[in-house]
């Protein structure tokens, strides 16, 4: 039996270094109507924000954070790495993170769905790049945002969320951070290949801004030769990439490497928000 495993994020905090931190953001409701089969209903979003003091406009990043995990996550958790909002703030850089409908406290319902075909695929990632449709539409309206400053990030499926949102979009973006981007595990076949790859090839056929990946060797939802697979479909497909591909030690997950392993690549992510105007 194929076993129906999507990419979990899990993050509370990180950057040990900073473990002394104590602010972590400010609750926002981000409107949204939630467009149902028989009605609309108009809810809200949870978002958390980490904006630097003043009345802006900041550079942002907007950070989208991974699945349940087949309920290893709780639907109801909020996800906050309130470490990176602290990095991003020593730059004078805002983070938003948005709850995605039927996560922590934001309306709706958590359909991402958990399929290994390309029509559920599909349609789980459209039902989420509406909740960031939601988020950039609130973003319209607020002057402390710097418009023409925004990377998107994410860990897991947020960051292959990231990906597909910005070769949609192309204004939408100054660039992209994928941290273990991918929507199904390896488990999840198409035509004898990861079914992540179509996703990344037409990531990269479409995208027309600088992308950095970093991923971590050893991570139990897709095989190293998997995750170089992603790297090389993508930039073959056109994409302008950086790749990072980390060793975190033996036993470790690579896919753990957000969260954890700040200090192997937070020099790569300064040098990519620099080159892209972010400070």
């Amino acid at each position: 039996m194929m076993i129906k495993r999507v990419i979990a994020l899990m993050v509370f905090c990180f950057f040990p270094v900073m473990a002394n931190a104590q602010y972590k953001g400010e609750t926002l409701q981000i409107p949204m109507v939630d467009e149902g089969m028989f009605w609309d209903s108009n809810i809200t979003l949870e978002a958390t924000l980490y904006k630097p003091e003043g009345d802006g406009p900041f550079p942002l990043v907007i950070f989208n954070h991974g699945s349940t995990g087949g309920g290893v996550i709780p639907e109801d958790m909020t996800i906050n790495p309130w470490g990176f909002g602290s990095y991003l703030l020593k730059k004078d850089i805002a983070l938003l993170i948005p709850m995605r409908r039927g996560r922590g406290a934001s309306g709706g319902s958590y359909d991402e769905s958990y399929t290994c075909n390309s029509k559920g695929i599909s349609e789980g990632i459209e039902y989420a790049l509406e909740s960031l449709d939601a988020t950039y539409s609130y973003l319209e309206s607020q002057s402390w945002v710097n418009k023409e400053k925004i990377v998107l990030s994410g860990h897991s499926r947020g960051g292959m969320l990231s990906l597909v949102y910005a070769s949609e979009h192309p204004k939408a973006a100054v660039g992209v951070l994928n941290f273990s981007g991918g929507w199904v595990s390896d488990s999840c076949q198409l035509n004898n290949e990861s079914a992540n790859l179509p996703m990344f090839k037409n990531a990269g056929r479409k995208m027309q801004v600088p992308s950095l990946f970093i991923y971590g060797h050893n991570d139990p939802f897709y095989a190293d030769e998997t995750i170089e697979e992603f790297a090389e479909t993508f930039k073959a497909s056109g994409g302008d990439l950086t790749f990072k591909f980390y060793q975190l030690g033996q036993q470790v997950s690579g896919h753990s490497v957000f969260e954890s392993y700040w200090y192997l690549w937070n020099g790569e992510v300064d040098g990519f928000l620099l080159d892209r105007g972010m400070y």
